[in-house]
Parts: structure tokens; sequence; C-alpha cells
């Protein structure tokens, strides 16, 4: 079984090996309170259910961790099918 630590390696799912990360970001994270900035990020969420349609809690989640990301000063865009009767 393999580790995986943010950072230095991904896994692939078609043939479960590790390799290195090839991100350019910093190998190094920053604590909260470590004078660092926080980076923004442009986050773009993928979801078949959305409010105000509801199905499970799949849209729930969605909708709560977009209000989140976009709280902490993250740019968020949620995509989703548009149903019959919503706005």
């Amino acid at each position: 079984m393999t580790t995986l630590r943010a950072g230095e390696q991904t896994a692939t799912a078609t043939d479960r090996t590790c390799r290195p990360s090839t991100t350019s970001r910093s190998q190094t994270p920053h604590p909260a309170g470590s004078g660092v900035p926080p980076q923004t990020r442009r986050i773009l969420m993928l979801s078949w259910e959305y409010p105000p349609v509801l199905v499970g809690g799949l849209g729930r989640h969605v909708h709560a961790l977009s209000v989140a990301l976009a709280a902490a000063g993250h740019e968020v865009t949620v995509v989703t099918r548009h149903a019959e009767g919503a706005p």
C-alpha cells in the first residue's frame, strides 16, 4: 500500500501506479497563520443535481461546498442540468 501526500505523488486509476506530480504548485504547504497569503482559485464544479431541484444529498453538498469555497475567497462556478420547472 502506498501513502499519497498532497503535492508529492498522484495515482492513476488505470494502472494504479504512483508517479511524481507535475503540477507547478509549490511542494511545501503553507499552514494558516504562516504569513503567506492564500492563493485564490477558480473552481468549476459539475453536478447533475443542484438546488432548487433536489433528488438526494448531492445537490445540498455541492451547494454547501460552493458557498464555503466562495466565502473563503475563491471564484466558484457550478454547472448543472436544467430541469423542467426550475428558474
